[in-house]
């Protein structure tokens, strides 16, 4: 009974790393049988740690339990959490920021999304570069604020210190004053079949609104959350006009994105 408990916690740490997993990945992973698998997430779904998702087993999020804490019982703070985040896959996440720091032209208005990703491509926007950001996450507030040419729009809300992000609870009656010629948009995961998600329900609201009320929806997104599913799903695919990702990107996702009709720069 212990070693199957240490092996229930084991596993649910492995979704908390990787947000989503198949039955058959989890059996790979842990050397035991599908059968074994499906019992100890069925132990795991009892306790809301998991949800299954179209047959996938999803790392719930949502649950209060589950919020920063590891298998040990050892609490993360929510810094911790932020800069866990920011320095993982670090460098694919600033050869992608270079790659979508081109695509912004002089004068030109554009939203930037909370994430790591999305700071380091505020870090890469030239200082002497004029336009206009309209954001709604402290850290890319800092990075922008520090430049002297870029017109800073923001609103205000409940603050959540391990995305960043302040959360409006009526982001469409801001934005809809609002518009931008360029999105860029961060994500958890992204799937051909099952979309574009978010590990974080109350990132969805802003999320949309934002790719709603831009001209061009750019997406980044390193090449480790390619056919990852988290719990909430924000948007289609083909909803982006551009995918910005780094060179590890498998070549079936990329002709799977291609057929979509979306742009794919690999940085």
């Amino acid at each position: 009974m212990l070693k199957r408990e240490k092996r229930i916690q084991e596993l649910a740490f492995y979704l908390k790393l990787n947000n989503a997993c198949t039955i058959k990945e989890l059996s790979n992973k842990f050397n035991v049988s599908e059968m074994t698998v499906r019992r100890d997430l069925s132990v795991l779904e009892s306790r809301n740690v998991i949800r299954f998702i179209h047959g996938v087993a999803v790392y719930n999020q949502n649950n209060p339990a589950n919020a920063g804490n590891n298998m040990n019982g050892t609490l993360y703070g929510s810094d911790y959490l932020f800069r866990q985040h920011i320095i993982k896959n670090k460098q694919e996440k600033i050869n992608i920021a270079k790659e979508a720091a081109k695509l912004i032209e002089p004068e030109e208005s554009v939203m930037i999304d909370s994430g790591s990703t999305t700071t380091y491509l505020c870090r890469e926007i030239d200082n002497d570069f004029f336009f206009t950001a309209i954001c709604w996450a402290l850290n890319i507030l800092v990075v922008l604020s520090s430049k002297q040419n870029c017109r800073l729009v923001s609103y205000g809300g409940y603050f959540h210190p391990e995305t960043r992000l302040f959360e409006n609870p009526y982001p469409s009656e801001f934005i809809k004053y609002t518009r931008a010629s360029k999105a860029f948009i961060s994500a958890g995961g992204i799937h051909p079949d099952l979309g574009v998600t978010c590990p974080l329900s109350y990132e969805f609201e802003t999320k949309r609104v934002a790719i709603e009320s831009s001209k061009t929806r750019i997406l980044l997104i390193d090449s480790s959350k390619f056919g990852k599913i988290c719990s909430t799903h924000f948007s289609n695919v083909e909803d982006f006009d551009i995918i910005v990702t780094d060179k590890g990107v498998d070549e079936n996702y990329q002709r799977e994105i291609a057929a979509k009709g979306v742009k794919l720069i690999l940085a």
